[in-house]
């Protein structure tokens, strides 16, 4: 039998420990004026929610081990590795330049990190919850199908994506000379942001593993309240494309080159290379520019025309 603790669901005790996990790390960066505690703060989070909920069930089926490691393997790759790449190139995350020493503004972050942590758990909160677990359903049921083998396939893509493009770009930033340079090789010569489309598939494919295919063995996991773990991958794309993610990486990098007097070729670049969805370079660029707008999510609010406004106005 699972613990109860608080709700059927594990919502309650995961949003306090989020809570107070996140709060601790806030008091952290704020006294340490240090975010790289930030995105480690992320990471090992996602991971304990992970571990605790799975041990709260008091069930150990094959489809939650996984899903378990997955969130972990995922959760633990993406903190290290960002107070690696921090330690290693002595660079701090831009997105704290205003608000590292207002304690207010660094709170108000945090809150949103609470509620992202809270939000991307959640198909994995749910299948290990006693609501799901407490059932007579055969907890193995159906494992090894080829759903259940593409689900496994599909996560280690996204996962080798995101990690193999932050490498190649840590190196890349270890060794270019100028700030004209910027990466077109590996994944990158594909994709713009390989390492956020790897992600966005990571949280797909988990979505994917523990609620669509977990449906199919937990028949407890298709009532009404668990649809909403759809927020999960919904809640990260949202932030990737319009918040923390490409509108801080998209046109102020245009500017940058635009500045550096380098725009003839990083314009190339950009017309040539695909926002977010990898994509053959030799293929993207006859595209119109409707469909690289719309299927390959190219949106205006990225763009910069130095012919209509020098000062970064989109387009």
């Amino acid at each position: 039998m699972s613990i109860h603790i608080l709700d059927d669901y594990y919502l309650g005790i995961t949003a306090i420990i989020t809570f107070l996990y996140q709060l601790i790390i806030c008091l952290i960066a704020f006294t340490l004026q240090a975010e790289t505690v930030t995105d480690l703060g992320g990471g090992t989070n996602a991971a304990l929610l992970a571990i605790l909920t799975l041990i709260f069930s008091q069930s150990y089926s094959t489809r939650q081990i996984i899903a378990t490691l997955f969130q972990i393997i995922w959760g633990l790759r993406l903190g290290f590795f960002c107070l690696y790449r921090m330690t290693r190139t002595g660079h701090g995350d831009s997105r704290f330049d205003e608000i590292r020493q207002h304690f207010s503004k660094l709170l108000a972050f945090f809150i949103l990190q609470m509620i992202w942590i809270w939000t991307i758990n959640l198909p994995l909160t749910f299948l290990n919850s006693p609501k799901i677990n407490d059932s007579s359903e055969g907890l193995d049921q159906n494992f090894g199908s080829v759903t259940d083998i593409l689900g496994v396939i599909l996560f280690i893509v996204g996962f080798l994506m995101e990690s193999v493009a932050d490498v190649q770009k840590l190196i890349f930033r270890t060794r270019r000379t100028s700030s004209k340079e910027f990466i077109k090789t590996g994944l990158w010569a594909w994709s713009r942001h390989p390492n956020y489309f790897g992600e966005i598939t990571i949280l797909l494919m988990i979505y994917y593993y523990d609620y669509y295919l977990g449906s199919e063995c937990f028949s407890n996991l298709r009532d009404k309240t668990t649809i909403v773990s759809i927020l999960s991958p919904i809640f990260t794309i949202l932030i990737l494309l319009f918040l923390s993610g490409m509108p801080l990486n998209e046109r102020p990098a245009h500017i940058k080159q635009y500045k550096a007097g380098n725009w003839s070729e990083y314009s190339r670049r950009l017309s040539r290379t695909s926002c977010l969805i990898p994509f053959p370079p030799s293929l993207y660029e006859p595209l119109p520019q409707f469909i690289k707008s719309t299927l390959f999510l190219e949106f205006p609010m990225y763009r910069f025309d130095p012919d209509s406004n020098s000062q970064g106005n989109p387009v």
